[in-house]
């Protein structure tokens, strides 16, 4: 399980010169502390409980045990610049039930080792260099990113890393071209982390670092006003190839956006090729936006989920797809699947709340994680003193017959500085 959909961002720059502080679900307003303190380093970090409870199944109740999740999560980034064009970033984080599982809750947010495994755990989410040499950016180590097919989920309480090379050279006019070389990562499909170690893109764990790595290729371009278009190559040694095509534009309050993926099999993660496009136009004005998609992928058996292959392309794995779920991934980027999805928010001052409702249908078999499914959720986001306060109530019908339940979510974070 899992929420919030994921805003393609214009270069990985964003998320890699410093992968580090809070992961703030259904775009909260959060402040995001720093340290004034050059010599000092910046000190960031968050704090974060998170329950969630579902009536799916004959012995799950909402917020009984048996069908609730909970976890609380700390983390702590470090970064200082150690001369002018250099900056060291590290990063821990600490996981925990609290004990919860023993009274009000029967599973976990994020894996905390092999099932049925709650120790509680740490392990290092960031340890970078970002070096700039006039205009290309290079961040060198384990950080998170953000591209279509490649990236940190950060829908649960803890997001995947990756351990990585990436350049970013801004050279041309109004143009953004990226480079990465992604030797492991530590995302699954339904968990933001496996185990809390890495793993390479062929599933083994802890092997040599970059034994099976994968590339992506990127170019950003907005030389037309209001207008991004973006193209970007994959790489999955010996497994896979993909490319993303993406367009978006804004005329006033109206915005528009096409998307064109494709993967094509090696033979170890699939099989087959396949290829899916999507559509989205928006409205925005003053406290009010809303929106209306539709995606196709192709009906290729045997051929990856059009999804983030950094946590599997398969069921669970979350799509950058116009129509992706709040909650329920694996859906829209599955075989043969046709998607609509609809939604609107409004900025009521003192809370954020959205409604969203998606439909998928697919001549796919239905089971519990394949086939047809409709999804409906509402949202709230808040801040409660310095405290961003998240809210959710889904109601979804997927897969099988009688799989339908009702989840309510409540995700609690507290940004912090020192």
């Amino acid at each position: 399980m899992k929420f919030t959909k994921l805003s393609l961002v214009a270069a990985l720059a964003v998320s890699a010169a410093f992968a580090g502080g809070d992961i703030a679900p259904v775009e909260p307003v959060v402040e995001t502390p720093s340290n004034k303190c050059a010599e000092c380093g910046d000190i960031t970090g968050a704090i974060k409980l998170y329950y969630g409870s579902y009536d799916r199944g004959a012995n799950a109740d909402l917020f009984d045990k048996n069908g609730a999740l909970g976890d609380a999560y700390a983390e702590l980034n470090y970064s200082r610049k150690l001369m002018d064009n250099v900056t060291a970033n590290v990063g821990m984080a600490y996981i925990t039930t609290l004990g919860l599982e023993g009274d009000l809750v029967s599973g976990t947010w994020a894996n905390h080792g092999p099932a049925p495994t709650v120790d509680d755990v740490a392990w290092i989410t960031t340890a970078n260099v970002a070096i700039q040499l006039a205009n290309t950016t290079l961040v060198l180590g384990r950080q998170q990113l953000a591209t279509p097919f490649f990236y940190s989920e950060t829908w649960g309480i803890a997001a995947n890393t990756f351990d990585a090379a990436v350049a970013v050279n801004t050279d041309l006019p109004d143009t953004t071209l990226v480079a990465a070389w992604v030797g492991r990562g530590n995302g699954t499909a339904g968990g933001a982390i496996v185990n809390l170690n890495n793993q390479n893109f062929d599933g083994g764990h802890n092997e040599l670092f970059g034994s099976e790595a994968a590339f992506a290729f990127g170019a950003i371009n907005k030389s037309i006003s209001d207008v991004t278009l973006q193209a970007w190559y994959y790489n999955v040694t010996s497994a896979e190839d993909a490319l993303w095509l993406q367009a978006d534009a804004n005329f006033g309050s109206i915005s528009v956006g096409a998307q064109y993926a494709a993967t094509y099999a090696q033979s170890v993660l699939a099989t087959n090729d396949t290829d899916a496009y999507a559509f989205k136009v928006g409205y925005e004005a003053d406290a009010l936006s809303a929106y209306v998609a539709y995606s196709y992928r192709g009906n290729d058996a045997s051929a990856l989920n059009i999804a983030n292959i950094a946590t599997g392309a398969g069921a669970g794995s979350q799509s950058s797809l116009y129509t992706e779920t709040y909650w329920n991934y694996g859906f829209v980027g599955q075989q043969d699947a046709e998607t609509i999805a609809l939604g609107a928010s409004y900025d009521l001052g003192m809370a954020k709340v959205a409604a969203q409702y998606t439909t998928v249908s697919t001549s796919v078999a239905n089971t519990a994680t394949t086939g047809d499914m409709n999804e409906f959720a509402l949202t709230a986001s808040t801040k409660v003193g310095p405290i961003n306060t998240d809210l959710a109530y889904v109601y979804d019908e997927k897969g099988v017959a009688g799989n339908a339940a009702n989840t309510v979510l409540v995700m609690l974070s507290l940004p912090f500085s020192l």
